[in-house]
């Protein structure tokens, strides 16, 4: 507890306190619009209980309530589904009353992720990458985020209010559209139906491949196996380092693709016996910083619910923005974990480009740090077979003379 109040202490004073604003952060940061609702039994005499269930794939089950009179249009009626991790493919689209305007329109669709996403990040790319205009975003958790929009479609105003659910390799997206000129007598309704919405069965899987990779027979960890490895030489057991390199391709000024770095996942494991003072550990790894050409700035977060657990003695996450001596007109960042198990500190860190400078690629690479990090594990102590023993309870034909 000693050396955790020292780093915190030590961050406090060194580091600055959370004052870095972040663009895209601030331009997502919309509450809901406050809104009367409508009184729940007339919200449910309104509609009905509408359940898909798909065989061959379970983590597409819903159920959501279908506002009464709606039709299903006849595509989605031919019971045929199209999964793409690069479009939304429609399950099933229902259509609200003929009018004078535009039909309001309810849309179930998914989309199979190429890497691990939360709900939240993959609805700032839906928004970012559609042009819409956010008017509110509400995050429930990393699985479930919903969202309030609007846009212009062949000189049609629409208002959009849609929930992302990430369920297994997918998201499910359910998005109840109005055009404008109805909103106000339809907006109660648009949003209680979208709260419906839920997947029937919880489906929890990797959405990549994944390796292993031990620190000899003392911890272990996870990886997607889209990212390259590279592990220095071992020079002590008392201290431990490999690297997880996101690479990317870039054409030089011959047309030859070369490889880029989009992302770095530093992994260092230290004995607590090696290590003087965590403070003192702190400063080694600024200096390694510095050597490679880095300089960590002011913190830009502070991720207190990031990584909680009883395997934990202690972990403190901060973020912080930094700089890179040889490309000073990217803005980047640097996460960095600090954790302590057993007799081991690990100190994890990301460095990526910073979330205005490519919000998607930041996505990724943070949200893979989140995983890597979480699946670090200490090896049980008979992992090999053999149960570990100090060399005085050893017995004395196998100890040194």
């Amino acid at each position: 507890m000693r050396i955790l109040i020292l780093f915190l202490a030590f961050g406090a004073v060194v580091f600055g306190h959370d004052a870095f604003a972040q663009k895209i952060t601030e331009q997502f940061k919309k509450d809901m619009p406050e809104m009367e609702m409508l009184p729940q039994e007339e919200f449910e005499a309104m509609t009905t209980i509408y359940q898909e269930a798909y065989a061959k794939y379970p983590a597409l089950d819903f159920s959501i309530r279908i506002p009464e009179g709606w039709k299903e249009s006849a595509r989605s009626q031919s019971g045929d589904i199209t999964i793409s991790n690069s479009v939304l493919g429609e399950l099933k689209k229902f259509f609200g009353p003929a009018s004078l305007s535009e039909r309001s329109v309810l849309e179930i669709s998914v989309e199979a992720l190429d890497y691990a996403m939360t709900a939240e990040q993959w609805m700032v790319q839906h928004i970012l990458a559609s042009g819409y205009n956010l008017q509110g975003l509400e995050v429930y958790d990393e699985k479930r985020a919903e969202a309030l929009y609007v846009y212009v479609y062949n000189s049609v105003s629409y208002v959009s209010r849609a929930v992302a659910v990430r369920n297994g390799k997918y998201v499910m997206f359910a998005e109840f559209v109005v055009p404008a000129e109805r909103i106000a007598e339809e907006k109660s309704l648009q949003a209680q139906t979208i709260k419906t919405f839920e997947t029937l069965n919880v489906v929890e899987e990797f959405v990549e491949e994944m390796e292993s990779y031990q620190f000899l027979d003392i911890a272990e960890f996870k990886y997607p196996n889209s990212l390259a490895i590279k592990t220095p030489p071992i020079k002590t057991i008392d201290r431990m380092e490999v690297q997880l390199l996101r690479l990317g391709e870039v054409l030089d000024e011959y047309g030859y693709k070369q490889k880029k770095l989009e992302g770095e996942i530093n992994i260092q494991l230290v004995s607590i016996y090696a290590a003087e003072t965590l403070e003192e550990e702190i400063e080694k790894f600024r200096e390694d910083l510095s050597k490679k050409g880095l300089t960590m700035g002011e913190v830009i977060e502070t991720r207190d619910d990031f990584l909680l657990g009883e395997k934990y003695d202690f972990v403190d996450t901060k973020v912080y923005r930094a700089t890179d001596q040889k490309s000073q007109v990217i803005d980047y960042e640097l996460w960095l974990s600090i954790i302590s198990m057993g007799e081991y500190y690990f100190f994890v860190s990301l460095f990526t480009p910073a979330r205005d400078q490519d919000y998607f690629l930041w996505a990724r690479n943070s949200e893979t740090y989140n995983l890597v990090t979480s699946l670090i594990e200490l090896m049980p102590e008979d992992s090999f077979g053999v149960k570990k023993q100090d060399s005085e309870d050893m017995p004395e034909d196998n100890q040194e003379e």
